[in-house]
């Protein structure tokens, strides 16, 4: 996969994933500006400014998004909405002259559906009531696949306040299972309290 612009952001999105974003900055209007003059993609990542002193601000795991929309929004900024395509691992980054970055980046494979299994539903269901409580995120979601662990599992990758270490760890598995296991055990504890 050649050279990527990279949107590094405090959220992430997975494949399948949708979000909106707001763009002011002068370098991510150009990434926008590229982007609609080829294919529409780029590389959304996660950044956390802890990581800045020892360089691991960005996490290991990012996504291709598409570019679905855009708008001018009633403060004048763009808006875009995105949809995630496929995980990628940043292999280089560098920074151009305007603060851009780009990667170098390997593919990886999507995670295959999956059927959601009994001890799974709390999972589910928690994440139904995150969409009904905060309906500027279900919203985005014409269709929901809350039969599929995979996509579940990924829209709660995409809500959770994680780390780059924890995203990173859970994204690199082969499959869901271990974002399953981790989102019961999370829930479990969160609800106990």
């Amino acid at each position: 996969m050649p050279e990527i612009m990279l949107f590094p952001l405090s959220s992430v999105i997975l494949p399948e994933g949708k979000m909106r974003l707001r763009i002011f900055e002068p370098r991510y209007k150009r990434l926008v500006s590229q982007a609609m003059k080829s294919d529409g993609t780029f590389g959304i990542c996660l950044y956390d400014r802890e990581g800045l002193a020892s360089g691991e601000e960005l996490s290991q795991i990012g996504t291709l998004a598409k570019i679905t929309d855009f708008e001018l929004l009633e403060d004048g900024l763009l808006g875009i909405s995105v949809t995630g395509i496929s995980k990628f691992k940043i292999l280089r980054v560098r920074t151009e002259h305007d603060g851009l970055r780009l990667a170098k980046v390997e593919s990886m494979p999507n995670w295959n559906e999956t059927d959601i299994d009994t001890t799974e539903q709390s999972v589910v269901t928690h994440l139904g009531r995150i969409y009904e409580q905060f309906p500027e995120i279900g919203d985005l979601y014409e269709h929901k696949f809350f039969d599929d662990a995979s996509w579940v599992s990924q829209r709660w990758l995409e809500i959770l306040p994680l780390t780059n270490h924890q995203f990173d760890t859970l994204v690199m598995e082969k499959d869901c299972a271990g974002t399953l296991d981790f989102l019961r055990r999370t829930l479990d504890d969160t609800l106990i309290q």
